[in-house]
Order: C-alpha cells, then structure tokens, then sequence
C-alpha cells in the first residue's frame, strides 16, 4: 500500500470521526439514507453517463494504482542504465544486450531496446515509441479526468440535495416534525458531497496524476536515450543529454 495515500486518506476519515464524537451527539444524527441516495447514487449515474463502459471497467485497477505502491525506476538509475547499455553497445555491438533487453521488467523500456536490438533506425524508433507514450497518456488522462469529474459530481449532488430538502423544509414549515428530516436532507447533502469530493475522489485524482507524470517523465527518458543510441550518439552526449533531463525534472 502506498503509505502517505492511505496514511492522509485514513487521518482524514479519523479527524472527522472525531470532529462528530466531539460534538455530543453520536453518528446517529449523520446518517441519513436520502442523503446517500442523492449523492452516491447521482454521482454514479451522472458519471456512468459521461465516460463511456470500457473506460469505466478500469476505475478498480486504477484505484489500486492510486493506493498502491507503484515501483518506478527512480531516473538517476534509469539514466545509468541506459548508458550501460550504450557502452555495451559501443564495445560489443547491439547483439551483446539482447538477453538483457528480454529480462528487463518496464515493457516501456524493454520495447524501446527491443528495436534498437533489431536494428531499427532512430528517424522510426523516435515516432513509434512517442505514439506508444501518447496512447498511454490518452488512457491515463481519461481515469485521472473521471476522478476529477466524480469530485464534482459529488459536489454538485450534494448542492442539490440541498435544494432538494429545503424545499421539502419550506412545504412542510407548519409540521414541526417534518421540517427535522428535511433540514437533515438538505445540510447532510452537503456534507457527503464535499467529503466525497475531498477525501476520495480530489485524493485518487492527485495521486493518479503524480504516478502520471513520473511514469511519463521515464518514458520520455527512455526514447531520448534509444533513439541516441540508435543515431550512435557518443556515450559522453548521451549521459549529457539525459542528465539534462534530470536537471529540468527537479527544478
């Protein structure tokens, strides 16, 4: 599990359980099921409704990606390898790295030296492996934008069901024991709509994003560096370039 998701995410929760024990009155009076219904079941159907199915089915492995620990190949040690394999080609030829290649467990990065071992030149390396980058990026942009749209959808739902109970307040103002139910409608609406917003879908939509562009960031690296090797770049204006990357990362 990734520690500081479920770490905040977790806290979160725990502060606003507290916040309601602290209040003397119990979870009793912040359970009310029409809320639910407004906000959780209006969510899921306004969402259902804006992405289509096959994009849907991936919600589940993407919150294991957000939860999870994604181990990623920090890119000082990515560049190092990729020089690795450009001095190795240098002195061996590009046959020497084949069973290497094979054995390498980013499918990014093992399809990336796979053509270099076949020979293919920079000028159709370079374009494949963008294509394959833009195709992930496409995927990815679509589980973080779902996200950020259920964040609102809840938000939303919740403004609604605000709506919703005070008008049922106002009809029923000369029955005192309707107007109780009403107001809980109309102010716990509220309240799971920005809970939802905030403590699920703002948290999965951030991480999915940073976990993005990490991933990305390495990929980038990755057809920088074949493509160098391909074009038989030297190993000094490789390393150089790739450092360089680095450089603009962690600024």
């Amino acid at each position: 599990m990734d520690k500081s998701t479920v770490g905040g995410l977790g806290g979160g929760w725990v502060l606003i359980a507290i916040a309601i024990i602290l209040g003397g009155v119990g979870f009793g009076p912040y359970v009310d099921v029409p809320s639910v219904v407004i906000v959780i079941g209006g969510t899921i159907a306004v969402t259902a409704a804006q992405f289509e199915a096959s994009d849907l089915k991936r919600i589940m492995p993407a919150l294991k990606i957000a939860f999870n620990e994604v181990k990623v190949e920090p890119l000082p040690e990515l560049v190092e390898k990729i020089v690795f394999y450009a001095t190795e080609i240098k002195k061996h030829g590009v046959m020497q790295i084949e069973q290497k290649v094979i054995q390498e467990t980013n499918p990014f990065f093992r399809e990336a030296f796979q053509l270099l071992v076949d020979g293919t030149k920079p000028d159709v390396l370079q374009p494949l492996m963008e294509l394959k980058l833009e195709h992930m990026e496409k995927r990815h942009s679509t589980m973080i934008s779902i996200f950020g749209n259920i964040g609102g959808t809840a938000g939303a739902m919740g403004m609604i069901g605000t709506l919703v109970g005070l008008v049922a307040m106002l009809a029923n103002l000369s029955d005192p024991a309707a107007v109780g139910p009403a107001m809980a409608v109309a102010l716990l609406t509220t309240l799971y709509g920005a809970l939802t917003g905030t403590l699920f879908a703002g948290i999965t939509e951030s991480k999915l994003s940073q976990k993005h562009s990490k991933e990305a960031t390495a990929c980038e690296v990755i057809i920088q560096g074949a493509t160098m090797i391909a074009a038989e770049e030297s190993i000094g204006n490789i390393k150089m370039q790739l450092n360089a990357i680095l450089v603009d990362v962690s600024e």
